[in-house]
């Protein structure tokens, strides 16, 4: 029998405005928009569409290889003047990262050709957006197109990089649409951790595979050497002797995985440890279900990625884990105690892994709480009395700013004697010493001070100053164009006075991000809209800083050490790509983090559904991973997975708002 209609319905009806059909099936499909064989927003995409995914999140990280290359390094006199480079961590994963770009354009232009292409609803794309413009117009308008288009050397992070980013996080948003598209993507990336894992205890164990003949001949390629082998048997006759062809960066058994550096290992685990907590949680919760072999490979998966965070002794891993720990508080709360049993289990765990690594987390504990609290710079052990502010090179002339007081080195231009004067100009009247040609000063104000000219074999005339009883000289090189700080590389070097702004007094904080912060921070008013090109840092950082590496503490010791990052993902990009960048890149990363906590603090999780579980999980990996990028840097080893879980984290979060609108 059929239902009689209202005429008030009927007549609503058809004064309803006339909607496309196309737009219609996009909307009530929950797409923003969508061709006419899209899947339903509830279908899952065939495991075979996921394999740009799949190499993007698990297999980039994994990826080791020589690749040598030539870059025009020899016009930054900081370089050391060789533009032969060689990489083994970057270059590969660059390779990787480009192919994965390139089928996910084939991928998504197969489903566009046959009609079956769609978009989801979601506030994302905007930030993404503009994130990607601003990329693109900096590198239009870099000086340094070849460095800002591929990246700095050793780190291949530059605008093919930032765009294909963004390009596998519209696909992974787009392609997980149910619960078996996100196992065909976690459970490959639990693999490569594994994997990866246990190389960290190789390395812990100071049994590194890499430092074997196998992993050395695997991370290079068997080329005829200059001595006529192969470089493979010079590897073989190297290991019978008890030797390495390659010379290692990280020694006393630091882990560094695949990914270059130990502050890197930390800053990706921090993604993973919480939905690996979460899982076995989920696995213990549901003995009864689920298999029973679930909880112990769930619980040796936390362990063993635990035990490489805490192994490689970073901080910011460590501050990341902290944040991770937060946020579940605050989302969890109570629902912590009702699954009390698998919690005191975690926390055991955590008690055995703490124990066995105490050695390395309290040492880097106890250097984080003296950066922060001490106030004096480890580089007043070394200087006796003085501290040195600036160098001026001006002209013929070495202006020196120390204790707040200015003298200079003064060179005639008419072919006088060299001499000094305070800063009234008056000659400074020296004494001199034992060693031929080195004077002190007889103002008691300069105690400790001395000052030399020394000629070379070339009969060039230096103009030597120390103000820490010859701790570390100062050589200026006197020229027909005027006088030049001559540093360790050979190369002379015109000085200024470098703005520094914040960490005065504790330049150590963070190994060193202190110094580098402060230095970095008035590079940034520079780039408050656009920026210099991505992964340009480096070529804009003040390097002529010698005086402020010298009485940093940290590098002390290694004045001509090249600062190619600020240890800040945010810092790197506003100087490589802009402020407006950086910004749309925290409303992105924000807006996802508070949906996340919007959906997820609501949910009573008595089901344990995989879904719920994952969902939260990747949404605290990242909250971590996001605050961890304070004291890190982006890098192509550890992006890919970051926006691989980001995007499936959006997709979660999407097929929970779509579930919700159902149920209600």
């Amino acid at each position: 029998m059929a239902n009689k209609k209202n005429p008030k319905d009927i007549k609503v009806a058809q004064s309803a405005p006339a909607v496309k059909p196309e737009k219609q099936q996009a909307e009530s499909k929950g797409y923003l928009w969508s061709m006419s064989y899209a899947p339903s927003i509830n279908e899952d995409i065939h495991w075979f569409q996921m394999i740009p995914m799949i190499i993007f999140g698990a297999i980039t990280i994994m990826l080791v290889h020589m690749y040598s290359y030539t870059r025009p390094m020899s016009q930054f006199y900081w370089s050391g003047g060789s533009d032969s480079q060689s990489d083994f961590f970057s270059h590969c994963k660059l390779v990787c990262i480009m192919i994965c770009a390139c089928l996910a354009i084939a991928f998504m232009g197969y489903r566009f050709v046959t009609q079956s292409f769609a978009i989801k609803k979601s506030f994302v794309y905007i930030p993404m957006a503009v994130y990607s413009a601003f990329v693109i117009i900096s590198y239009a308008l870099s000086d340094y197109k070849e460095f800002a288009w591929w990246g700095y050397v050793d780190r291949f992070e530059g605008t093919a990089s930032l765009l294909a980013y963004m390009l596998m996080l519209f696909m992974v948003i787009n392609y997980v649409n149910t619960e078996k598209n996100v196992k065909w993507l976690l459970y490959p990336i639990f693999i490569s951790s594994t994997i990866l894992g246990i190389l960290g205890i190789t390395q812990a164990a100071d049994h590194d595979f890499f430092r074997t003949a196998l992993g050395q001949k695997l991370i290079t390629p068997n080329i005829l050497t200059e001595s006529g082998q192969m470089l493979n048997e010079l590897i073989d006759d190297a290991a019978s002797r008890g030797e390495q062809i390659l010379s290692f960066t990280f020694q006393d058994r630091q882990i560094y995985q695949t990914v270059y550096n130990i502050n890197y290992v930390s800053f990706y685990l921090t993604l993973l440890i919480p939905i690996v907590g979460l899982l076995f949680i989920r696995s213990i919760e549901r003995i009864k279900e689920d298999a029973k072999w679930k909880p112990l490979v769930w619980g040796a998966l936390f362990a063993l990625l635990l035990f490489n965070l805490i192994g490689a002794a970073s901080s910011g891993g460590f501050f990341g884990m902290a944040v991770v720990v937060l946020l579940a508080f605050i989302v969890l709360n109570k629902k912590i105690l009702r699954w009390w049993k698998p919690v005191i289990v975690l926390l055991l765990i955590t008690a055995c892994i703490g124990a066995i690594t105490v050695e390395r987390w309290t040492a880097e504990l106890g250097g984080l709480f003296r950066g922060l609290t001490t106030e004096v710079s480890a580089a007043d052990e070394v200087i006796d009395e003085h501290h040195l502010d600036y160098f001026d090179t001006d002209g013929y002339n070495i202006h020196i700013g120390m204790d707040g007081q200015t003298f200079d080195i003064v060179v005639p231009e008419n072919g006088g004697g060299v001499y000094c004067a305070d800063a009234a100009g008056n000659e400074m009247t020296l004494i001199p010493t034992d060693q031929a040609g080195r004077y002190t000063f007889a103002d008691p104000a300069f105690t400790n001070c001395t000052f030399t000219l020394a000629m070379d074999q070339n009969n060039s005339i230096y103009a030597i100053f120390s103000a820490d009883n010859n701790e570390h000289d100062w050589n200026f090189k006197l020229t027909e164009n005027g006088a030049y700080y001559l540093n360790g590389l050979g190369a002379l070097v015109d000085l200024d006075p470098i703005p520094a702004i914040g960490f005065k007094n504790n330049p150590e904080f963070g190994s060193g991000r202190g110094y580098i912060w402060s230095r970095t921070f008035p590079m940034m008013k520079e780039t408050t809209l656009i920026g210099h090109g991505a992964d340009t840092y480096c070529i804009y950082f003040p390097h002529n800083d010698y005086v402020g590496k010298y009485n940093s503490g940290t590098f002390t010791r290694a004045i001509d050490i090249i600062v190619d990052k600020p240890h800040c993902m945010y810092m790197g990009a506003w100087v490589g790509t802009g402020g407006i960048s950086v910004l749309a890149l925290l409303a992105l990363y924000f807006y996802y983090i508070v949906q996340s906590v919007g959906i997820y603090i609501r949910k009573d999780f008595r089901d344990m559904s995989f879904m719920d579980i994952a969902g939260i999980g990747v949404a605290l990996g990242v909250t971590g991973f996001v605050f961890t990028g304070l004291v890190d840097d982006s890098t192509v080893s550890v992006m890919p997975l970051f926006y691989t879980m980001l995007g499936m984290g959006i997709a979660i979060n999407i097929w929970q708002k779509k579930h919700s609108e159902v149920e209600a």
